[in-house]
């Protein structure tokens, strides 16, 4: 028997746990005038003895949601939970899946490793930057894709888009949506300077004249580097540009850029609690496809 705590950084955990049937467990949350966190589950005895699957995920206020992740876990192993399935559709970190330069840590790494030693047995993150940090967890964890949704919902806007991956590290997550809709993929090459972090881009060769492009990548923080790729892609004959990525963080002015840049539509998926109101940006539900990865994964 399966059950769900759902904290407050990812609400939409609670649709996905009613299309599993699942029984939701009350959890109260504060935060102390210290500013430190507390986390109760109200309804032990619902627990013990169970699966339990907790939902939430790492994005605003990375640290705190962790946090929290972590204090949620302890709970439900000390209320007797026999296993723990955390449900983190945005795995924050992961982007520093390896020291890039000297001194550094693995940020990644370190995130699921603090994830498996609070009691998490089993991880589900929703198109994970990189799968390397998921390791730890071997054949316990799941990294559910969902580009194949967005470019879905792009059909609607384009016409036999070409599928564009922004660098060659986006480019599995690309073709993978291009492959089930039978689309041709392509990518730009992309510098990133390691000490500053800016972008740069190299032309190569695309046939996109007159052609509909969708750009699919994981995440948009700040939106430099699609609005970037989007002037690239308009100044090479792209008729249209729609953007297709799951995590929209939009930092500050990156909905602004990305207009400014060209970009006909941007597409998000509900990964985060956090929603951006701008004309330019669309939210695609994946609830339903997070619940049958979960279905699958679990045997529910």
């Amino acid at each position: 028997m399966h059950v769900a705590v759902v904290l407050s950084e990812y609400p939409d955990g609670v649709d996905v746990s009613r299309e599993l049937g699942l029984d939701i467990v009350s959890i109260h949350e504060k935060e102390f005038p210290d500013g430190e966190l507390y986390v109760r589950i109200l309804e032990p005895e619902k627990i013990k003895s169970r699966n339990t699957l907790i939902f939430t995920t790492l994005y605003p206020r990375q640290e705190r949601a962790l946090l929290k992740t972590l204090l949620a876990v302890d709970a439900a192993r000390r209320a007797g939970a026999i296993s723990i399935t955390a449900i983190i559709p945005y795995l924050a970190y992961a982007r520093q899946d390896k020291a890039f330069l000297p001194g550094e840590p693995i940020s990644g790494s370190l995130v699921v490793n603090m994830l498996r030693s609070s009691g998490v047995d089993s991880l589900v993150t929703v198109d994970v930057h990189s799968l390397r940090v998921l390791e730890s967890f071997e054949n316990k964890s799941l990294n559910i894709m969902i580009s194949d949704i967005l470019v879905t919902h792009a059909l609607k806007y384009l016409v036999k888009p070409v599928v564009i991956a922004p660098d060659q590290g986006a480019l599995s997550r690309a073709c993978y949506a291009a492959e089930i809709h039978k689309l041709t993929c392509d990518y730009l090459v992309k510098q990133r300077d390691k000490v500053t972090g800016e972008v740069s881009y190299t032309p190569r060769e695309i046939d996109i004249s007159g052609r509909d492009v969708v750009i699919v990548d994981d995440i948009i923080s700040t939106g430099g580097t699609v609005a970037e790729a989007t002037r690239i892609l308009l100044s090479k004959g792209a008729r249209r540009v729609v953007v297709a990525a799951t995590h929209g963080l939009l930092i500050g002015e990156a909905a602004r850029k990305l207009e400014e840049a060209g970009v006909y539509r941007v597409l998000l998926a509900n990964t985060l609690s956090v929603k951006h109101a701008h004309p330019l940006i669309e939210y695609v539900d994946i609830s339903h496809r997070i619940a049958s990865e979960l279905r699958r994964f679990l045997g529910l």
